[in-house]
């Protein structure tokens, strides 16, 4: 049907008025109670100085695996719903340090993201990179918590000193009590670790006399030591560890994941491990009836002949 004049002037008159409607609720509604199932993370980075090899990638840009680690923590806390909790935890030595517990992500992301970007490899209090034991601190920290966050745990892998299978870490814990996953960042290839000093500045790279490149223990065990004198020394240059991740990640109950390229492939192994619950959250309806202002305000500018009238 053809608009008239006097019909579109109605029609104008009409959409203005419900614009008017949807400006005053996007302005004075109040926040509406919504039941959400959450759950809570508390993400760990490895801050060694393997972490500063540029062999990463993310979203087909290459980087360091340290800017990679915090690009994965920032996607998590953006796709974490309102209501859950997070945390942000670094990794050097055989120890992982709590920077800030598990706190609502919503009102606490501007801080949770300010205190992601000042994470950095010089944070590093000592410069070995006991991933394992660190991953097993980690775990018996988050027992003092409830509700319990899951872990995720992104590291290229790279234990320095190694480990030799025969000799590994034991678990002082039961598979799968902590629900979690390992995140590994990092290329395929060997490649040279840059070698930062006490200032954190980097100063050339790590060289072949500079590190261990056997267990400690294994060289005290005659079998063991001879083994490992044949293999080649290759401790000073890094790549992701897939294989030990996978196997660590099995030894505590983890899921592992392997160069995301978002979060959702962390939240889909955490899926059917993390504990969850219902929690009520405030939900805003400013945005939806906001939105809906501005479509039917755009409406009114519509040309006539758009909505049915004659342009002439």
């Amino acid at each position: 049907m053809k608009l008239n004049y006097q019909n579109r002037i109605a029609l104008t008159a009409g959409l203005m008025l419900t614009t008017f409607l949807a400006v005053a609720a996007a302005l004075w509604l109040p926040k509406i109670d919504h039941a959400v199932e959450v759950s809570d993370a508390m993400i760990v980075l490895d801050i060694t100085d393997s972490m500063n090899v540029e062999d990463a990638t993310w979203q087909g840009e290459t980087l360091s695996r340290m800017d990679a680690a915090k690009q994965i923590a920032r996607d998590m806390l953006q796709d974490m719903p309102c209501g859950s909790k997070a945390g942000l935890a670094v990794f050097s030595e055989a120890r992982s340090l709590i920077l800030i517990n598990p706190v609502e992500v919503c009102n606490n992301y501007n801080d949770l993201t300010n205190m992601l970007e000042m994470i950095n490899p010089p944070l590093a209090w000592v410069r070995s990179s006991e991933v394992s034991k660190a991953v097993f601190t980690a775990i018996r920290q988050m027992r003092a918590v409830d509700p319990k966050p899951s872990i995720v745990f992104i590291t290229d892998g790279h234990e320095s000193p190694p480990v030799h299978p025969e000799l590994y870490p034991k678990f002082p814990g039961t598979p799968g009590e902590i629900a979690g996953v390992l995140v590994g960042v990092g290329g395929d290839e060997l490649m040279p670790i840059p070698k930062t000093n006490e200032e954190g500045e980097i100063e050339g790279v790590w060289d072949v006399n500079d590190v261990m490149h056997q267990d400690v223990y294994a060289s005290q065990r005659g079998d063991l030591a001879e083994e490992n004198a044949r293999k080649p020394r290759t401790e000073h240059l890094s790549e992701q560890k897939r294989s030990h991740l996978a196997d660590l990640a099995n030894r505590v109950g983890f899921g592992f994941v392997s160069s995301p390229s978002n979060s959702k492939a962390i939240f889909n192994a955490l899926k059917d491990k993390a504990e969850t619950r219902l929690e009520t959250v405030k939900f805003d309806p400013y945005h939806w009836f906001a939105g809906l202002a501005l479509l039917l305000f755009l409406l009114v500018y519509l040309p006539y002949s758009l909505l049915g009238g004659r342009s002439d």
